[in-house]
């Protein structure tokens, strides 16, 4: 049976898709509008608090002058209790009302706290699973002007700090090297051409191997990752490592289960991500591994039919799959589509504009330029979508049906122009998408690499990915339906 939880979200935070902190904080304040211990009868002198919330690794001062990249929708606050923490393994977060005072940071990560009454605070800057921690104290008529270093999301897990980063998985691909990325986010290190350094991702996020990387002694057995130690999917409460990440990446390779794909997987394994997902988990696939999500979830993504996994594989009903109807997820040859745009409003606003490496058109390697979120170089795309699906997970409290709408952040013309693609068709796709199956997790699926080739700073299709790691992770503000 379906069973559906009750959601208190705010308006602000439905509309910015930022995460509040978890329910039940307390800011151990009484006033009836939210202002941070500052009571509705308090006329004295106020405060401001101002700043620019910067993306972990890419602050002033932390790359070329110009390249700096700024977080959208980030949540902050003034409390006069710290926040709870963190639980460090994978949750449902709910949207809630977050403790006292709230802004969100707008397209270019700026935000300003005002009217704020003289004291010692605690100021929460939060998007996803990032964030950070400090004490301010705020005087009579301050006007604080907050620098990089204290508006910068953590690159490292250090709660006694207040720095927090999510836990992350990797099973590393033999094509897409996300941990380049990560690298270059100051999670660990890269070297001068931009490519991540083996053993430097010890403490903050750990790999598996997919028939990638061999040069990290810490790198452990994909197998082991989705190992269930107890509990099964129909039975719920299942628990295994899996469970201790926000967030896994599987980004292309062509090893899984020994070059067999998941019909060669045992069927635990399935279940896990299944259940990995329906408990809060985080799920990022890319390109030629896209069978980890159209193998497991088969109705959201229609891809190109001579390798499509058919929504009639998994059963509903009885909680299983019919492993001979699996596909690859395979695409074709074609390795850069010029013509790739931003459609997700948000996301378009924030990447326009922005400076730093670029991908040329026609193999041409890497420049430097303003970014056109209308029109941009996508390299390493092997795949394509033909459709997105809408499916029916359940009906809310009232009786009527939810239905799992994938939402597409980028699309693309395969060797059109940008005007001709307003969807999905002939020469024209949805490259980036993102889903959210019965439970409250989500699955992000990419038809290209992310991080295709070595090379400095991050092209525009490494800054999709990591506008949405903090997107990915932000509350759930819809109904649960499990």
């Amino acid at each position: 049976m379906k069973s559906i939880v009750s959601m208190f979200a705010l308006a602000a935070l439905l509309l910015s898709g930022a995460c509040g902190p978890s329910a039940g904080a307390d800011d151990g304040d009484d006033d009836s509008d939210g202002d941070a211990g500052q009571p509705d009868a308090y006329t004295g002198p106020v405060g401001t608090i101002s700043g620019t919330v910067w993306a972990p690794g890419n602050a002033p001062g932390m790359v070329p002058a110009t390249h700096e990249i700024p977080i959208f929708g980030a949540v902050a606050y003034l409390s006069l209790q710290p926040p709870p923490p963190i639980p460090q393994r994978v949750h449902c977060e709910q949207c809630v009302d977050p403790p006292g005072k709230a802004v969100f940071t707008d397209h270019y990560g700026n935000f300003t706290i005002p009217n704020i009454q003289p004291n010692t605070y605690w100021l929460v800057i939060q998007k996803g699973q990032f964030r950070l921690e400090q004490e301010i104290i705020v005087g009579e008529n301050a006007n604080l002007q907050l620098p990089a270093t204290q508006t910068t999301l953590p690159s490292v897990h250090d709660p006694d700090n207040g720095q927090w980063v999510p836990r992350i998985a990797i099973a590393s691909g033999f094509w897409d090297h996300i941990e380049d990325i990560l690298g270059k986010m100051k999670l660990g290190a890269v070297d001068s051409a931009g490519v991540f350094i083996g053993n430097t991702a010890a403490g903050v996020f750990d790999l598996y191997s997919n028939g990638g990387r061999t040069d990290d002694s810490a790198i452990m057995p994909l197998s082991e990752l989705f190992q269930i130690t107890s509990g099964t999917l129909d039975g719920g409460d299942i628990e295994g490592p899996m469970m201790d990440y926000h967030i896994i990446f599987i980004p292309c390779s062509t090893q899984t289960f020994g070059g067999s794909g998941l019909s060669g997987a045992p069927l635990e394994t399935l279940q896990a991500i299944r259940a990995y997902v329906a408990a809060g988990g985080k799920l990022y696939v890319t390109d030629w591994s896209g069978e980890w999500s159209d193998n497991i979830f088969p109705e959201q993504l229609r891809f190109a039919s001579d390798h499509d996994t058919p929504a009639s594989a998994w059963n509903e009903a009885t909680q299983s799959w019919n492993t001979g109807q699996f596909n690859s997820a395979d695409g074709f040859s074609s390795t850069e589509a010029d013509h790739a745009r931003a459609v997700d409003d948000d996301l378009n606003t924030w990447l326009d504009g922005q400076v730093g490496p670029i991908v040329l058109p026609d193999f041409g390697g890497y420049g430097q330029g303003t970014f056109d979120a209308d029109n941009f170089v996508v390299e390493g795309k092997y795949d394509f979508i033909e459709e997105l699906v809408s499916v029916y997970v359940g009906d809310d409290d009232k009786g009527f049906p939810i239905y799992d709408e994938p939402h597409a952040y980028v699309i693309g013309d395969e060797g059109g122009t940008p005007a001709t693609c307003t969807g999905t068709g002939a020469g024209c796709s949805p490259f980036t998408v993102t889903f959210e199956p019965t439970g409250c997790g989500r699955v992000l699926y990419s038809t290209y690499h992310t991080a295709d080739n070595d090379h400095v700073g991050l092209v525009p299709q490494e800054r999709v990915l990591l506008y949405l790691i903090m997107e990915i992770g932000v509350c759930k503000s819809g109904p649960i339906i499990n």
